[in-house]
């Protein structure tokens, strides 16, 4: 075997590890990995060019006409998420509860595709909901925030649309148009798309938790731990409930709708955590959140490795949207 090939290998076996060894290289490391960073948009580019290299579309279409798991799981997303995890930290921990909220109120992030595929669950409907809630999050996250807080955001929505257009319908349109003229190529080399887009998704989750941690002064305490560990409990909560409300999907299905209901999209939180409530000194607590949430990864795949294991057999890939 090559050293390409065991390292292919390496990589397969290992893929959360891997992500959860860029965030722990990004703690260690920040000043010698934040320029990395600087980079993320092009990163985000190729890594989404890849995820739809790999997308089955006629799967995407069928998704799209299912309206009541749509309405459901973003409405599960940007409301109930939000405000589930932002109750408990109100009357038990109010210091912590503006973080919490903003995080719950957070689209679902835009490499959710690449995630549920290593979790085994449906790159095209996570592709989907991170579209839908991302479309939606210039709406809802400001009303969530005033209905909450009192606070009025005037959130960038052209910024907000003008990203999802360069990150995500431009590679998109690209990669269709890949493989229409090579699609024998692309599904021969299916293992290397896979794996590649796992390596710059770490450089991708290094360089942004290292540029997070950069001029941060908060200075964590035992009870502060304790606080984000229940906290992020509760959320993996938050996402069984998710995958229990939806029994009418399959398996792989409900595994993908609960991972995007808790990873969420870094980016835009820090954004508005920064820009509207740096005074309040949330954005430490953001990345303290936004890194811990990674640990429900492990326990997650475990779940939807014997979710996937125990489905019937009796079921389809798709099934009615009635």
């Amino acid at each position: 075997m090559t050293l390409g090939r065991r390292l292919l290998h390496l990589i397969s076996d290992n893929q959360i590890m891997i992500v959860l060894l860029a965030i722990v290289l990004g703690v260690l490391f920040p000043q010698r990995l934040a320029p990395l960073n600087a980079y993320a948009t092009w990163l985000l580019i190729f890594i989404f060019f890849v995820s739809s290299l790999r997308l089955d579309t006629s799967e995407l279409k069928s998704y799209l006409k299912d309206w009541k798991m749509l309405t459901l799981s973003n409405l599960i997303k940007l409301f109930l998420m939000s405000l589930g995890i932002w109750l408990p930290c109100y009357l038990f921990a109010p210091d912590w509860a503006l973080a919490f909220l903003i995080v719950g109120a957070a689209p679902t992030g835009l490499t959710i595709s690449l995630v549920a595929d290593l979790f085994g669950g449906r790159q095209s409907l996570a592709m989907l909901i991170a579209v839908t809630t991302s479309l939606l999050a210039p709406l809802t996250l400001p009303l969530v925030l005033w209905l909450v807080m009192g606070q009025h955001v005037n959130f960038p929505v052209l910024d907000m649309f003008s990203t999802l257009l360069l990150t995500m319908v431009v590679p998109f349109v690209a990669a269709m148009l890949v493989k229409s003229r090579a699609k024998k190529f692309v599904k021969r080399h299916d293992a290397v798309w896979r794996e590649t887009s796992l390596i710059f998704f770490g450089l991708l989750v290094a360089g942004v938790t290292a540029s997070s941690l950069i001029g941060s002064h908060y200075t964590f305490n035992p009870y502060d731990l304790g606080i984000v560990l229940v906290m992020v409990a509760f959320m993996g909560g938050a996402a069984w409930f998710s995958y229990a409300v939806t029994y009418w999907r399959t398996p792989p299905e409900r595994i993908t709708l609960a991972l995007c209901m808790v990873y969420m999209n870094n980016t835009v939180a820090l954004f508005v955590g920064d820009r509207y409530f740096s005074q309040l000194n949330v954005v430490p607590k953001l990345i303290i959140i936004l890194t811990a949430v990674n640990l429900l990864l492990p326990p997650i795949k475990w779940a939807a490795t014997r979710a996937l294991k125990n489905q019937p057999k009796t079921f389809k890939p798709l099934t009615s949207t009635s």
